[in-house]
């Protein structure tokens, strides 16, 4: 039986640390699912069946949790007792949102580019490394303990991510209209 309030990084073994190897997140994953999938129990009685499904439950939440930077990253904060609240918890940065409009409007200019594969392609890589410059700042920010920057590197990785599906989703479409 598993500790259900146990960290998601003792789940899986892992040091708590926001850059994680993620083939050993991987192995340790499937290990669990193995020993603890509901399949297991089908012919145990109700309540062993049920906690199976919790307990999948939790290793899968664990699982896509600890493999998305940003809910890493969130998960770390909220450790150590920082609140998120979705509905209104937002960057204040005004220049980044300035910039975050830029690429957006970038992106829609993508068509109209001589080249559209090769300017997504430029775009994607802008975005790739300032995503990585944030997640750098967010590990730095964490471990001095300044949680409230953390906690804004967190809510500016959403919007890099979003931004990130649309590149994803453009780039599919140029490439569905060459063939």
């Amino acid at each position: 039986m598993l500790d259900f309030k146990q960290s998601y990084f003792d789940l899986f073994g892992l040091p708590e640390d926001y850059n994680i190897d993620t083939s050993a997140l991987a192995l340790s994953f499937r290990e669990l699912q193995a020993k603890y999938h509901p399949d297991r129990f089908v012919n145990s009685d109700e309540q062993e069946r049920r906690v199976a499904v919790q307990t999948t439950g939790f290793i899968n939440e664990a699982n896509e949790t600890l493999k998305s930077s940003r809910l890493r990253a969130r998960y770390m904060l909220q450790q150590k007792g920082v609140d998120f609240d979705d509905e209104i918890d937002t960057t204040s940065d005004g220049m980044f949102l300035m910039h975050q409009m830029e690429m957006r409007e970038a992106l829609e200019d993508v068509p109209n580019a001589k080249d559209p594969i090769a300017r997504v392609d430029d775009i994607a890589h802008d975005v790739e490394s300032q995503m990585d410059a944030l997640k750098e700042s967010f590990v730095e920010h964490y471990a001095a303990e300044k949680y409230a920057e953390a906690k804004e590197d967190v809510l500016k990785m959403k919007f890099f991510e979003r931004l990130c599906q649309e590149v994803k989703t453009l780039t599919e479409k140029l490439e569905d209209e060459m063939f």
